[in-house]
C-alpha cells in the first residue's frame, strides 16, 4: 500500500531540523537563534531544566554525532555562517557569522532599539576569525547598518590579532588559530613557501608580520 507524504513537513535543512524539534518563539527571554527569516528559535532559556545552551543544539544535529572531538565555539560559527543563523542572548549579546539577512536586522534593531542595557554586537566570519565588537545601548538603525559594513569587501581584513600566535620548528615557521588550537598556515623557513587555509587567506600579512616579529626576538 502507498502512502502519500507531505513534502512540506519534511526538514530541508539543519535550520528545518532544529525548528522541528525545539520549535519557534514569539518570546526574546526564549529565543537562542534568530533565523535568516526573522523567526526566533527556541531554547527554553529561562526553564532550569530544560533550557540549552547554543553548542547544545548543534548536538541535535546528525551531522554532529559520533564527531571525534568535542563541539566548540568555531564549530557552532561555522555552522551559524553555513545555515546564516544569528546568535542572540538577551542578557546582552548578538553574535554574526554572514552578514545578516534583511528580516534579522529588523528583529535585532526592534530587540535593541528601546532598551536601556548595553548589548555586545560580536562581528565573525565563516572560520571563526573576530573582525569586529561593539557594545552599543538603543542604536539607531543606521548605526546598526554600519557595524555589518564588516562584511562588505572595504571592511574585510580587519581580525583580532590577540586570536594568533607563532610557532617554529626546525622547518616550518606555523600560525595557529587559538579558539580552534589548529594551523593554519606554515612557511618553509628554507623555500619561504607558504601553505594557509583557503578561509584565513586574508591574515598572510598577519602571518608575516608575527614571523618577522619571532625573528626579532630569537
Amino acid at each position: 500500500m502507498n502512502i502519500d507524504i507531505d513534502q512540506s513537513d519534511i526538514p530541508e535543512n539543519d535550520t528545518d531540523k532544529l525548528v522541528a524539534v525545539l520549535g519557534l518563539t514569539h518570546n526574546i527571554n526564549e529565543a537562542g537563534y534568530i533565523l535568516p527569516d526573522g523567526r526566533l528559535l527556541h531554547l527554553d532559556r529561562s526553564n532550569t531544566f530544560k533550557r540549552k545552551n547554543h553548542l547544545d543544539v548543534l548536538k541535535l544535529l546528525p551531522s554532529f554525532l559520533g564527531q571525534d572531538h568535542s563541539i566548540i565555539d568555531t564549530d557552532m560559527i561555522a555552522f551559524m555562517a553555513r545555515e546564516q543563523l544569528v546568535r542572540f542572548c538577551i542578557d546582552g549579546k548578538i553574535h554574526t557569522a554572514v552578514k545578516p539577512t534583511s528580516a534579522q536586522l529588523r528583529k535585532i534593531y526592534s530587540v535593541l532599539a528601546y532598551r536601556s542595557n548595553p548589548f555586545e554586537i560580536i562581528i565573525s566570519n565563516a572560520a571563526g576569525m573576530t573582525l569586529a565588537q561593539h557594545r552599543v545601548s538603543g542604536p539607531s538603525m543606521s548605526v546598526l547598518v554600519n557595524i555589518f559594513s564588516a562584511y562588505q569587501p572595504s571592511g574585510q581584513g580587519h581580525f583580532s590579532e590577540d586570536e594568533f600566535c607563532v610557532e617554529e620548528n626546525e622547518t616550518y615557521f606555523k600560525m595557529i588559530f587559538r579558539p580552534a588550537m589548529k594551523t593554519v598556515a606554515r612557511m618553509n623557513k628554507h623555500s619561504k613557501m607558504i601553505k594557509i587555509e583557503p578561509l584565513f587567506k586574508e591574515t598572510t600579512p598577519l602571518f608575516m608580520k608575527l614571523v618577522k616579529q619571532l625573528n626579532q626576538n630569537n
